[in-house]
């Protein structure tokens, strides 16, 4: 029959939930399935033994909140990054060590977004600026106005034991148990 699919329902209709299907999947994949730029790869693509703990994607970090940007907690990074942090990641394991990765690529408007945050000012943060002045963070070097980590080549890290099953949280000033010392925790501004 003309205008009809096999099965008699009609060709519009199909179409019509077609168009739906496609809106909808279209809504609800997540971040991780976008097409990358050229020359940038999913970290997890390259090593998926390396943890991620990407903390600009929830509240877990200097501003309290998911920092614009960061729709996904995924770390994507240029290739020849991914493949040298995956080269340490390789010599960690050998060590009984595994990465954790805190921030890998930064969008420019995340970079931006924390900018503007500073200018809001406020008294130190116990967690994460404990003697600086919120407002302060940008001249005294903690906060940047343009950041090495939207080329897409610059890791934040800790290393733990590979049999560790926690994620760190790490305190200014404070070790973490279940990282190697690294002088300060994640984003310590002091």
């Amino acid at each position: 029959m003309p205008g009809r699919a096999e099965g008699g329902v009609p060709r519009h209709t199909l179409r019509s939930i077609a168009a739906i299907l496609a809106a909808f999947f279209a809504v609800t994949l997540p971040a991780s399935a976008d097409p990358l730029p050229t020359g940038f790869v999913r970290l997890a693509a390259i090593d998926a033994s390396i943890r991620q703990d990407i903390r600009y994607s929830g509240a877990d970090n200097f501003l309290h909140r998911k920092v614009s940007g960061y729709d996904a907690p995924v770390c994507i990074l240029a290739r020849q990054a991914a493949l040298a942090v995956a080269g340490v990641q390789k010599a960690m394991v050998a060590r009984g060590m595994t990465l954790i990765v805190f921030d890998c690529y930064r969008p420019a408007r995340s970079v931006a977004d924390m900018g503007d945050w500073t200018t809001a000012g406020g008294p130190p943060d116990p967690q994460w600026y404990p003697q600086v002045k919120r407002g302060d963070l940008i001249a005294e070097g903690y906060v940047a106005r343009q950041s090495a980590h939207s080329r897409g080549s610059t890791v934040d890290i800790a290393i733990a034991p590979a049999d560790s099953t926690s994620m760190p949280k790490p305190a200014c000033g404070a070790v973490d148990a279940n990282t190697l010392d690294f002088g300060t925790g994640f984003d310590c501004f002091d």
